[in-house]
């Protein structure tokens, strides 16, 4: 009859109470003070629990807003009470929307996004005060909540959020168990069959009785009580609808700054926009970028100190300049520089209501294009090579008995072919490789065809070549190219066709693995379609693990004879 009891008074306890979230109106309002001025009147059934409470019409995105989550449940005494808060679950969600279908949309699907989620823990303290009307005694149990108006990911068209608070009251885990809790051997339950029974006659075992209980290898599973106790829902109150508005819009925009090329600084342009569809006035407190990988300077100031109207932009002028890496270019690459914006500011809705809007939002920022990356490599390694007064990329492979350089690939490359040649007719050089170095590599061999030299190429003046050819510290670098569409039009348009004399049958001779000391042999095919002197700009070798590349210019010469 015990616990019967206590099922009915759970019962009635979920039925009998409600759940409600309210926003209100006021950014500081005291709870048990409004109580006190209430008299308990109620205008409209279908109103808020806490009628007296004004609450807001319109929130607004990235809004940090003070939700209450009220529980209105009639009067019990303090422990009984205090029994049913502790079995409480309660959890609060929000939804984002759009009350109206866009232009791509139809207008039976209106989808939801959840952009808020919460579940009320036993560290959030709630407030309790006891209030008698004309419907009754009750409790009402008060739980406050900073919720972060998040801006959903998706597409709505008129947007509007509404809360929904859920709660569900737990069964009793310390509701009074049965009385034996010997459960390995229970009184008055016959025991589980012995599984060698059958062996305690057995002569060889000299009067020992053996058993095995058929729960020691069969798993018997606990049967459920015949009542159990229900998780019970709670009822919920109304749940009005928000709209909400964005009340601040930004935007950033990126120049290149007119420099050297080592130079790969950007201007940043940023500009804030109070919302004019609003007529409410913005205090804006702080507006900081900051960049992951690079430095920051405010090349602006602005005067923050009087509140912005609706309409009103505020501009911000930054310079970001990257770190570099070994080779010049962005250190963290094209996607690893993450730019970060931050503004705090107070919107003045009315003097009891200025909420606090905290935005923040990130965008990854390329410093350098491919082909300008590319170009940058490059320049920086002309620069260190001159600087140093060596040349760490060589024309051919070094010889045997000299010491290579910490970046070649370290081969033997031996080329024969024949020293005369027919025109029309194929013919091939014999490629002998020796891998010299400690590691196993994949090599490629192209050959490269001669490109003739350009007679007519402009020459630049030495005082346009000298012009911002040197760094701030004396460091050598290439300046940035100046292209004219007319002038390359023009030298496209006046490009002289080139008669192919020597053409390589073979595009390329690719290499599995050639071990450390192994050595290799392949030929390319030639073929040549002009009598004279002939070759090839060079030959290249590329290791395919590592993009290491040396180009042998010391080649054997063609000589190409016509029929007689």
């Amino acid at each position: 009859m015990g616990s019967e009891q206590e099922s009915r008074a759970s019962l009635d306890f979920a039925e009998s109470s409600v759940l409600e979230a309210i926003a209100p109106a006021a950014s500081n309002v005291d709870i048990e003070e409004a109580f006190n001025s209430w008299d308990g009147t109620v205008e409209d059934e279908g109103a808020s629990i806490l009628p007296f409470v004004q609450q807001r019409h319109v929130l607004l995105f990235d809004e940090l807003l003070p939700i209450y989550v009220v529980f209105r449940t009639p009067l019990l005494e303090d422990e009984v009470l205090k029994s049913y808060l502790d079995r409480l679950a309660v959890n609060l969600e929000v939804f984002a929307f759009g009350t109206a279908p866009g232009p791509d949309q139809e207008t039976k699907t209106l989808p939801k996004e959840l952009i808020y989620s919460e579940t009320i823990t036993d560290t959030n303290e709630p407030t309790i005060v006891l209030h008698e009307n004309d419907d009754g005694k009750h409790a009402y149990v008060f739980w406050k909540l900073d919720v972060a108006i998040a801006r959903p990911q998706g597409r709505f068209h008129k947007p509007a959020i509404y809360f929904q608070p859920t709660a569900s009251l737990k069964p009793d885990v310390t509701a009074r168990k049965p009385s034996s809790h010997d459960d390995y051997l229970p009184s008055r339950v016959p025991p589980a069959l012995n599984l060698l029974q059958s062996f305690e006659h057995d002569p060889a075992l000299a009067g020992i009785h053996p058993r095995l209980s058929a729960m020691r290898i069969s798993k018997i599973a606990p049967s459920a009580p015949l009542a159990r106790e229900l998780v019970r829902p709670i009822k919920t109150g109304q749940r009005p609808l928000f709209r909400v508005v964005p009340p601040l819009m930004w935007r950033t925009r990126f120049a290149a700054v007119h420099a050297s090329l080592a130079d790969l600084s950007l201007l940043a342009s940023l500009d804030i926009e109070v919302a004019s569809y609003t007529s409410y006035a913005v205090s804006i407190k702080s507006a900081n970028l900051s960049i992951l990988g690079g430095d920051i300077k405010p090349l602006t100031s602005v005067d923050i100190s009087a509140p912005s109207s609706p309409g009103d932009q505020l501009s911000y002028l930054y310079k970001v300049t990257p770190d570099l890496g070994a080779d010049g270019a962005p250190a963290l690459g094209s996607n690893g520089h993450i730019l970060t914006l931050s503004i705090e500011a107070d919107i003045h809705i009315s003097p009891s209501c200025m909420p606090h809007v905290s935005i923040t939002w990130s965008t990854a920022v390329d410093f350098a294009s491919e082909a300008q990356a590319n170009l940058l490599k490059a320049a920086h390694r002309l620069s260190s090579t001159s600087h140093a007064g060596s040349i760490k990329s060589p024309d051919a492979l070094p010889a045997t008995d000299s010491e290579p350089p910490p970046n070649t690939i370290n081969l033997t490359l031996t080329m024969t072919g024949p020293p005369r040649v027919k025109v029309g007719e194929p013919f091939h050089w014999s490629v002998f490789i020796v891998n010299r170095s400690d590691k196993v590599r994949r090599l490629a061999i192209m050959v490269i065809p001669k490109r003739k030299r350009d007679a007519h190429r402009p020459t630049s003046s030495a005082s346009s070549i000298g012009h911002g050819a040197r760094g701030g510290e004396g460091k050598e670098l290439l300046a940035p190219a100046v292209l004219d569409e007319n002038i390359v039009y023009g030298r496209q348009k006046g490009a002289k066709a080139e008669v192919t004399e020597l053409v390589c049958l073979t595009t390329d001779v690719r290499l599995g693995q050639l071990a450390p000391g192994s050595c290799y042999t392949s030929d390319l095919k030639f073929i040549a379609l002009a009598a004279g002197v002939q070759g090839v700009e060079c030959v290249r070798v590329v290791d395919l693990a590592t993009n290491e590349t040396a180009d042998v210019r010391d080649l054997p010469s063609i000589v190409a004879v016509g029929e007689e």
